[in-house]
């Protein structure tokens, strides 16, 4: 009787596996004078494509977005500070490369308005953002994505947080992204989206979040 139980068992285990999109580290502790580096692997039978994160901050929706959860054993947070950097006027080249981005993206917002998408100058900026390192998982696929997190104040390129830690405690960190199929949507013309439904590729809509790994304090 053992003999007939066991493979119905093991059938039922195997049919009872999700499938979905996972998030993880691509190492098991987290170094902090390294590169941070993610892996986004699709175990879904559906072909999805992956525009950057968002994130919603002080009721703003933006994109290149992420929460960092950094916590001891208790739970508890390490100490979090707030850096404001002014990097002031671009000068010389510096001006010059800043004029010539901003004309490309006048150019953008005009031909993203002869395409039927009605957005402003923003708009056409967020849509240059989002479609510029997008990219397709078909099923069984992965893809390694290179992410900076700004953990100390040396690691700003901009105004934001960083961490003060008790190098008595052990920390841990964890990620989460968020992709806004809904907000990624109001960027695209409608031919890009009518490609995505004709090649059978959807736009992936949901929240990733990686598991606790420890931290290294080098």
């Amino acid at each position: 009787m053992k003999l007939i139980v066991l493979p119905i068992v093991f059938t039922i285990s195997l049919s009872c596996t999700r499938k979905e999109v996972k998030l993880k580290f691509c190492d098991a502790v987290y170094h902090t004078n390294q590169n941070s580096c993610f892996v986004l692997k699709n175990n879904t039978d559906v072909k999805y494509i992956f525009y950057p994160p968002s994130f919603v901050d002080d009721e703003k929706w933006g994109y290149l977005g992420g929460r960092v959860w950094i916590t001891d054993k208790e739970g508890k947070e390490p100490v979090v500070h707030t850096a404001y950097i002014n990097k002031g006027t671009p000068t010389g080249k510096e001006m010059d490369q800043f004029i010539l981005n901003e004309h490309k993206d006048s150019l953008l917002w005009k031909k993203l308005l002869v395409q039927g998408l009605r957005v402003d100058y923003w708009g056409a900026k967020n849509h240059k953002v989002i479609t510029k390192t997008k990219f397709v998982l078909t099923p069984g696929g992965e893809k390694k994505i290179p992410k900076k997190i700004s953990i100390f104040k040396k690691d700003l390129e901009s105004s934001g947080t960083y961490y003060s830690f008790d190098k008595k405690r052990k920390y841990f960190i964890q990620i989460e992204l968020n992709f806004d199929s809904t907000e990624i949507k109001k960027y695209l013309p409608t031919g890009q989206l009518d490609s995505l439904k004709k090649n059978n590729i959807k736009i992936f809509h949901g929240i990733l979040k990686t598991k606790k790994i420890p931290i290294v304090l080098d």
